[in-house]
């Protein structure tokens, strides 16, 4: 059918004469459209299937196709199909057309002075192979009309005529091909209609991606109910402007920007918009290397990579792609960033960093990437740990790394999962409101072991809301469900102890302390000396930890709750010992991974403190290689500005020579200036840069 079609339009636009295309007048609006055909004389009706015979148009009247005919009360090139909405009269059977036939057939037009509906486009653009009984003839016998019409609806010659209609429509705005070859020919307001149009599609390509959604949907079909976000969305924009819609009607088929293929070349141009910004790096003193792995929703494992410079003053920093990963090995994901480095061609000596997080596959010295990194020609980039990433790995590490530790955040856990279920949540909710009814409902956090934050809100949450919590697991206590009641029970005795209260409060107090520093870390505004100043205070606030206000608000809160068992143990029978190990019993808690009361809880916490402590000194002690604390001695405001010792460092991993008359000028550069304009080392090179080029 699809070779009949074309063969039908092909025949159909060379049966027309070249003078006959190039008279059209020029309009995007059919409104607007010169009439270019004359009133006809109808003839004598008939009385059979075929109403009436339309004689064509006079010899003066020039057309796209021919033959053209009409009557008074049809319409024109470029209107719509006449549809009057009358009173219709009825035949000799009693049968009359009906207006219903309008909205299952757009291309029906009526004729009141013949009493018989046409096809405008065959009637208009048919030629010589359009079925005479709606182009020439029209159709008055109302007996199965639907059928007839669903019939020709279908027909070759009918699509080949709304085809034509089409394609005359187009060249009425842009043109025939012609002009539109001729270089002094310009259609302004088609060109700006097309840009709006990309600028359209272009904006809801980027409004997706920003949004991380899909463009398509399953079906995309003109019945679907759902045509996926791209769809809806242009859809939602012609609703309020109609400029949107009309544009997309006026389009060829092949040029309306809609299709998958369409999408994702539009797709790649934005990227290569977004990646136009390897000049600046290649004009930049030094960049650095920043790449993590993350999984896609398709499970894929992806190595994502950024590049860190500064320009103009301002420090920059731009994704420039992502790329599978088959292996997480060091060696597949070195040679994977340098495919994802190579189009950019920087120079490898300019690398003067790289930073990935801490697991031994990236920070291995030996065989990690950092270190393959630097044998594949970016020696000076010196591998470099987030700070806040580091706070957070010494906490979740001496937090799991203790069984009662671990089992406390087990039962935090199992506690969120218990309330998450539907009727338990409602519950959960209903039983906050009652308590709290002029506060908003709180609903429990789900911690991360491998992100610290999250079981800062998750304690937080735990402490705020543990009253509205021990009620909705009493009133599961009692619920009909023997797995809902029994698993209720279980947590409410676990929840219900001294030692789970004086835990909770004790990491509640712990997170006071660290919050404040991780977050402070991540901060776009963060100084190298205000982080050093932050992990001080942090350790010093350790040293001095106050647990004797733990153990206070522990009792008090267990006294406000009706706690009264320390552990859970303290209902159940002791294990006898045999008598052998009787004598070297040891009935402490030091070296042991339990508490039976206050004090030998409170040693097992002050161990945990020195844990955290450990590691503190242990991932920032050498603090990289001492990058941080010779960073902070390039600010002016810092107590170890322009320190020698700490300035080695840089000299040995960069191979720079720093003379003492070097720093003794720099010094004394600074001093003449106002030091409360140099907070940051950005502020710092801008100086040096000005003064020193």
């Amino acid at each position: 059918m699809t070779k009949r079609l074309q063969q039908s339009k092909v025949q159909a636009y060379f049966k027309r004469n070249r003078t006959e295309i190039e008279d059209h007048v020029v309009s995007s609006n059919y409104d607007e459209v010169e009439p270019v055909v004359t009133s006809l004389q109808v003839a004598t009706p008939l009385t059979s299937d075929s109403c009436t015979t339309i004689s064509t148009p006079n010899s003066n009247t020039t057309h796209i196709q021919s033959p053209i005919v009409t009557v008074n009360d049809l319409s024109k090139n470029g209107e719509k199909p006449r549809q009057p909405s009358i009173i219709f009269p009825k035949n000799e059977a009693g049968r009359h057309f009906s207006t219903h036939w309008y909205a299952q057939f757009s291309w029906i037009e009526y004729s009141k002075e013949l009493d018989a509906i046409f096809c405008q486009p065959c009637r208009l653009f048919g030629g010589s192979t359009a079925e005479a009984t709606f182009s020439t003839k029209g159709l008055c016998d109302w007996r199965k009309l639907g059928d007839k019409c669903r019939k020709h609806d279908s027909s070759v010659c009918h699509m080949a005529a709304v085809e034509t209609q089409k394609v005359w429509a187009i060249h009425q705005i842009i043109g025939t091909v012609d002009k539109q070859l001729d270089p002094n020919f310009r259609n302004e307001k088609f060109i700006d209609d097309n840009r709006k149009h990309l600028m359209t599609v272009l904006d809801i390509i980027t409004f997706c991606a920003k949004q991380d959604i899909p463009l398509r949907g399953d079906d995309e079909s003109d019945q679907s109910l759902n045509k996926g976000n791209f769809l809806e969305i242009l859809e939602l924009l012609g609703k309020y402007d109609s400029n949107v819609t009309k544009r997309i009607e006026s389009l060829p088929g092949n040029a309306k920007m809609l299709s998958p293929d369409i999408q994702n070349d539009l797709f790649t141009s934005l990227a290569s918009v977004l990646l136009d910004y390897v000049s600046e790096v290649e004009i930049a003193s030094c960049y650095a290397i920043l790449a993590d792995e993350v999984k896609d929703a398709s499970k894929k494992e992806l190595l994502v990579a950024s590049l860190r410079y500064i320009h103009k003053g301002n420090v920059r920093e731009r994704a420039i792609g992502f790329i599978e990963l088959k292996d997480m090995d060091a060696g597949t994901i070195s040679e994977k960033l340098i495919e994802l480095l190579k189009p950019f061609e920087v120079d490898p000596l300019k690398c003067a960093g790289q930073g990935y997080d801490g697991a031994s596959v990236m920070s291995g010295i030996h065989g990690g990437v950092q270190a393959r990194m630097k044998g594949a020609g970016y020696r000076n980039a010196t591998y470099v740990h987030c700070a806040s990433h580091r706070l957070n790995l010494v906490l979740a590490a001496t937090a799991e790394r203790h069984p009662l530790m671990k089992s406390f955040f087990d039962i935090l856990d199992l506690t969120y999962s218990f309330m998450n279920g539907t009727k338990r949540h409602a519950v959960f909710i209903d039983v906050q409101d009652e308590r709290y009814p002029k506060v908003q409902a709180l609903e429990l956090a789900r911690s991360c072991s491998t992100r610290w934050s999250s079981r800062s809100l998750e304690v937080e949450r735990f402490l705020r809301r543990f009253d509205c919590i021990l009620d909705t697991l009493s009133i599961f206590g009692n619920d009909n469900d023997a797995d809902t009641s029994l698993a209720a029970k279980s947590l409410l005795g676990s929840l219900q102890t001294k030692k789970f209260m004086t835990i909770l409060v004790y990491f509640g107090r712990l997170y006071d302390y660290s919050d404040f520093c991780t977050k402070a870390f991540q901060k776009s505004t963060a100084t190298v000396s205000s982080c050093l100043i932050l992990l001080a205070d942090l350790r010093e606030r350790l040293v001095n930890f106050d647990f004797d206000k733990v153990v206070e608000y522990a009792k008090d809160l267990s006294g406000k709750y009706e706690i009264e068992n320390f552990d859970v143990r303290d209902t159940i029978r002791q294990r006898r010992l045999p008598e052998r190990f009787r004598e070297g019993y040891l009935n402490s808690s030091v070296g042991h991974t339990n508490a039976s009361n206050f004090e030998e809880l409170e040693i097992l916490l002050r161990q945990n403190v020195r844990e955290i402590l450990a590691e503190l000194d242990a991932r920032f002690g050498t603090d990289q290689s001492g990058i941080m604390k010779a960073a902070d001695c390039c600010l002016p405001r810092s107590q170890n500005f322009l320190n020698k010792q700490e300035l080695n460092t840089l000299s040995e991993l960069y191979a720079i020579d720093i003379k003492d008359c070097e720093i003794e000028v720099f010094r004394s550069f600074i001093a003449r200036k106002d030091e409360s304009q140099l907070n940051t080392l950005i502020d710092v090179l801008d100086v040096i840069d000005r003064y020193f080029p």
